[in-house]
């Protein structure tokens, strides 16, 4: 078990960050680096009962379909604040309660619980920046003029001084805003919480963003013997994604005497050469929005001191929509088509 006293720290852009390096035998790995990339993780190594790594995602008692993600993360739609910890479960142990569903491991997410007493309203925010580590040393427009000719080659020089890295990337902005309202008394407790990140890409134009609402509550009967739970999330995450390995070739493979835009001050498009990458942030789209709403009740009854019989009844529902447009050839021209 991780609480959440032990999760990591800082600006954390989803539920598996807060445990990555915290649990022995699981293993947290990104994939692209993009936001709403998927993340993957591992409880048992590669190579399980069930085809692929993926472990089986329990929240708050309902087993997730991780089918219906759109490829990307398959718990974007938690807000990590609103995780209260993490259950590890492997083995036999995982197989003995989930069947095969468990066979690569079980992950289980418990969120925050309302308590007793006055109601409580929290705001936290969180802002944090992330850029480009260290740039690939390419020649710059005044070594390739130098280099070119002496090594035989034939110098196109259009007369530019252009670093296609710089003009491919950016100071990222990362920005969380969450609010929660809990309370309540011995017989009945309650918590809700609304959530917005806004999540920018060191590639320019490529973003996510994170709209997640959720409300619990806990209602005791006959003297406690009776319990029921209930709890309902909705989030929607919307998704803009350029082309990002053509965007990285290009910004590594063009002539740096290009320039940049031309003369309509538009991004340059040159003939029988790599594309310019501000192109593909002109013209090429890629948007998703995925809207998943997850909801369970879960009565419990008391039968005796160490009997105790409970029914869990959920539903996790979800649908997107994905919005392509894609340059029709390596080499596009601009007249004619969608500017």
């Amino acid at each position: 078990t991780l609480k959440s006293s032990e999760f990591n720290k800082g600006i954390i852009n989803s539920p598996q960050q807060l445990l990555q390096g915290k649990v022995s035998g699981v293993n947290v790995t990104s994939a692209t680096g993009e936001p709403g990339g998927a993340l993957s993780i591992t409880v048992r190594g590669p190579g399980g009962v069930r085809s692929g790594s993926t472990p089986l995602f329990v929240v708050d008692g309902l087993p997730l379909d991780n089918a219906s993600t759109g490829g990307g993360d398959p718990l974007n739609f938690i807000n990590p604040d609103d995780i209260e910890s993490f259950d590890v479960l492997k083995d036999a142990s995982a197989t003995a309660i989930y069947g095969s569903r468990g066979a690569n491991g079980v992950i289980i997410i418990t969120t925050k619980k309302g308590k007793a007493g006055s109601s409580l309203l929290t705001l936290n925010t969180g802002i944090g920046f992330s850029r480009l580590a260290n740039k690939i040393d390419v020649f710059n427009a005044d070594e390739f003029r130098a280099q070119v000719p002496r090594i035989g080659g034939a110098l196109d020089d259009k007369g530019g001084s252009t670093d296609w890295q710089d003009l491919a990337t950016r100071t990222a902005l990362t920005q969380n805003y969450n609010i929660t309202l809990s309370g309540g008394t011995d017989k009945l407790v309650y918590f809700a919480s609304f959530g917005t990140q806004r999540q920018e890409g060191i590639i320019k134009k490529n973003s996510l963003d994170r709209y997640t609402g959720r409300f619990n509550a806990t209602q005791k009967l006959l003297d406690g013997r009776l319990i029921i739970e209930a709890n309902l999330s909705v989030a929607q995450t919307k998704n803009v994604r350029p082309p990002i390995t053509s965007v990285i070739g290009d910004a590594l493979g063009n002539n740096p005497t290009y320039p940049a835009y031309d003369a309509t001050g538009k991004p340059a498009v040159y003939q029988n050469v790599l594309n310019n990458p501000l192109v593909y942030f002109d013209l090429d789209k890629d948007k998703g929005t995925i809207n998943r709403f997850i909801g369970n009740l879960s009565p419990s009854f008391k039968i005796t001191k160490d009997l105790v019989y409970k029914l869990n009844f959920g539903v996790d529902n979800s649908n997107g929509v994905r919005d392509v447009q894609s340059l029709a050839s390596a080499t596009p021209p601009r007249d004619g088509r969608l500017d």
